[in-house]
């Protein structure tokens, strides 16, 4: 269990920081005042990741024979293409970075958000933490490290629920600081929302490629010694 749980936490950390501009969205609702939003918001986000990350748990389970001993081929190639998708959402956020005027205008998409419904919230969440690119390829990636990590089903659920929380820290953060600064949340919350709009950019490109190299190096050292 705690291999599995070693072996998924740095990608769920990975996870937090791309979770960046979903923070920005969480910062507008906590100052929005709707506790049922918010709260609609945070279980949608952890039901999508947790959704993905079983689903992938369980296809590795039944791909995985149970007499393999030590990493399998598929397992470095899987790591090589998650690598290599990291890598390519990498270089396509850095190309479509704002520049100029727009490095200090909030994306148009977050006005989605100026008016919600939690139903709305819990559907919208769900949707952008499962399907998200760089979501999706991180997930897959932490899910696939519990699941090879260990066969128990049990301790794949306790590293799959530490996963799920650790990835959802910059989601929860924004709320559980919120409730902590009561009417003073509003200052703060609004000159940290801005930082991340003016360098959301930088700070993706580098934690995806960081984690590119991570599985590039995982997988063909993998290829290497088998």
């Amino acid at each position: 269990m705690f291999a599995a749980i070693g072996y998924a936490l740095p990608i769920a950390v990975g996870l937090l920081a791309a979770s960046m501009p979903v923070v920005g969205i969480t910062l507008m609702l906590v100052t929005g005042g709707d506790r049922r939003v918010v709260g609609a918001f945070l279980l949608g986000w952890c039901a999508g990741i947790f959704t993905v990350a079983a689903i992938t748990i369980a296809v590795v389970d039944v791909a995985l024979p149970e007499s393999e001993t030590g990493p399998a081929p598929w397992e470095s190639v899987l790591r090589i293409g998650l690598g290599v998708a990291l890598m390519l959402l990498a270089a396509r956020n850095w190309r479509g970075r704002p520049r100029g005027v727009d490095e200090r205008e909030a994306p148009k998409w977050m006005s989605a958000f100026d008016a919600i419904t939690p139903a709305k919230a819990l559907g919208l969440a769900f949707v952008g933490g499962a399907f998200n690119p760089k979501n999706t390829v991180l997930i897959v990636a932490g899910a696939s490290a519990i699941a090879t990590a260990t066969e128990v089903v049990a301790e794949q659920v306790v590293a799959l629920v530490v996963f799920v929380v650790v990835a959802s820290l910059g989601v929860a953060g924004p709320i559980v600081l919120g409730i902590a600064l009561g009417d003073r949340a509003t200052a703060v919350f609004e000159g940290a929302r801005n930082w991340m709009i003016r360098h959301n950019a930088v700070v993706m490109t580098a934690v995806l490629l960081a984690f590119a190299v991570v599985l590039l190096a995982a997988g063909i050292g993998g290829l290497r010694a088998g």
